[in-house]
């Protein structure tokens, strides 16, 4: 486990009126800035790891940033709580200088809208998924979701193909979380679009589109969709599921990916 994301206090615990002192683990929490071309872009709070991930990430789920080779160069500094990316092309500016608070917690941020998106549909029908493979994937998502079961303080996403996790990533925010997976698959060569997001968090609008702009036809979540991350999701015929506990979970739009 990355000990750089959880620090040692000591606290005390009232249970039955008793009190008891103990040394708790909890969840680092650090600012994480990102210049793109010199510019100061956005700072994000986040998980002290997988940073490089979840800049390319969150430049990706921006629209910023297509592929890798846009990428010239990608230095960090002040104890990796900054990191500076060169591009290959020039962006304007003025394109990201509104920023939206995001309902996320992590002081969740993004630049886009509903139109970033609005050409965008999911067209990739053939990635189906067996009702029992859904919660036993979430299941064994929450079994890897270590920093949770220490700290209680992380949200869980992870990447699956029709019958596996690929891997699991864990932050403070939900949006980093979803941003971590799009940096690791860019990072890895790995295709997308042909591949399910698990996640722990609610799904609002933002993490809808984060998902649909890299045109991921599934997406899997253990808590509640929002009402207009419904409405997208029907929308661009993507795949919603939420409230995957245990072995049950509801379907918000299927197109006959979910297979009985």
């Amino acid at each position: 486990m990355d000990s750089k994301s959880i620090e040692k206090f000591k606290i005390k615990k009232i249970k039955n009126n008793s009190i008891k002192e103990f040394e708790d683990s909890i969840i680092n929490e650090q600012p994480f800035t990102i210049f793109v071309n010199g510019y100061e872009l956005v700072t994000l709070m986040s998980l002290p790891n997988e940073l490089k991930e979840l800049a390319i990430g969150f430049l990706a789920s921006e629209g910023i940033l297509e592929n890798l080779n846009e990428i010239k160069t990608m230095e960090f500094s002040h104890q990796n709580s900054i990191i500076q990316v060169k591009l290959n092309k020039d962006i304007d500016i003025n394109l990201f200088k509104k920023r939206t608070l995001t309902s996320g917690c992590g002081k969740g941020v993004t630049f886009s809208n509903l139109n970033d998106c609005s050409a965008v549909k999911i067209s990739n029908n053939n990635l189906t998924m067996k009702a029992d493979t859904i919660v036993n994937l979430m299941v064994k998502m929450q079994k890897n979701a270590k920093l949770f079961d220490e700290t209680g303080g992380t949200h869980t996403s992870a990447l699956a193909n029709s019958d596996n996790i690929m891997f699991v990533i864990e932050d403070i925010g939900r949006h980093n979380t979803i941003d971590k997976i799009i940096g690791k698959s860019y990072l890895n060569k790995i295709n997308l679009n042909n591949k399910a997001v698990l996640t722990s968090g609610r799904v609002s609008s933002e993490i809808i589109i984060k998902v649909l702009k890299q045109k991921i036809p599934i997406l899997i979540s253990r808590s509640a969709p929002t009402s207009t991350a419904v409405n997208i999701a029907r929308e661009k015929d993507l795949t919603l599921i939420g409230f995957t506990r245990g072995n049950r979970f509801n379907i918000y739009n299927d197109l006959n990916r979910i297979k009985y």
